[in-house]
């Protein structure tokens, strides 16, 4: 699914970002790639450990397509996916210790999704 931004493809399907949102969603795709999630947030884990999230704090494809078909705009649907995301991250940073070989990787992110929400909240409605 592409998010707006030529050749960069995002979790969510979205038309129009501004340029400097377009320059930061892809330093995040690159960083979300699969075989760096799955290094970082699946192999330096112990097996069966869970961050516990709250029902409302996870963002099924379902859900993307409902309000998608209804009335929320392709920007309100941007702005879910980076809340959405970066407190995602937010919590897995709670639980690490500094030394922890993920460390770095969610600090990464963690300073990725801190700029896009600036570059949010000078046009968030």
């Amino acid at each position: 699914l592409g998010f707006g931004c030529p050749g960069v493809v995002a979790v969510l399907g979205l038309e129009a970002a501004a340029p400097d949102e377009c320059e930061l969603t892809r330093l995040l795709q690159d960083k979300l790639q699969y075989e760096m999630r799955l290094q970082y947030m699946k192999h330096y884990f112990p097996i069966d450990y869970m961050v516990h999230v709250q029902y409302e704090e996870v963002l099924r494809p379902a859900n993307i397509t409902r309000l998608r078909n209804g009335t929320v705009s392709e920007a309100a649907l941007r702005y879910l996916w980076f809340h959405v995301s970066s407190q995602a991250v937010l919590r897995i940073r709670e639980v690490l210790p500094e030394k922890h070989p993920s460390w770095k990787y969610t600090q990464e992110l963690c300073q990725l999704f801190d700029a896009l929400g600036k570059e949010y909240s000078k046009y968030r409605q």
